[in-house]
């Protein structure tokens, strides 16, 4: 996960330049948003990719240029044996948390961009969909 953050932070640090002598912020902001695409697509091309010894990062959609979503794969737990609400409970509270002090999501936090993370069990059935950084 780090390394997409990073070729996320990369790509959009690049546009950031290029458009550096705008001095239109939201036109740069909008560049910045246009990038979700770019970066899904990239990230997409590396899919599926394990992310720790339970979880798989399937893929990623863009909704719209606010907002990606990382789809995941609990590939060794099945929503019979886990506590569904605990689980989206722990999660969502843990990625709030990163999404609101993790130095290298500011360029989300900056330019009103959320993300949200749906994770399906081992046979696909749902565990838990929530948004951070929703305003």
């Amino acid at each position: 996960m780090k390394n997409l953050l990073i070729l996320f932070y990369g790509l959009l640090v690049i546009t950031s330049c290029t458009n550096s002598t705008s001095s239109n912020n939201a036109q740069t902001g909008s560049t910045v948003n246009q990038n979700l695409f770019t970066v899904a697509k990239e990230i997409n091309k590396k899919c599926p990719m394990a992310t720790d010894e339970n979880t798989r990062l399937d893929s990623t959609t863009v909704f719209n240029e606010y907002m990606i979503t990382y789809h995941y794969t609990v590939h060794t737990a099945s929503n019979k044996d886990v506590d569904v609400a605990a689980f989206k409970t722990s999660m969502q509270t843990s990625m709030n948390e990163k999404y609101k002090t993790d130095p290298q999501l500011k360029i989300y936090r900056d330019n009103s961009i959320a993300i949200a993370y749906d994770y399906k069990d081992k046979n696909g059935g749902y565990l838990s969909y929530f948004v951070c950084g929703e305003k």
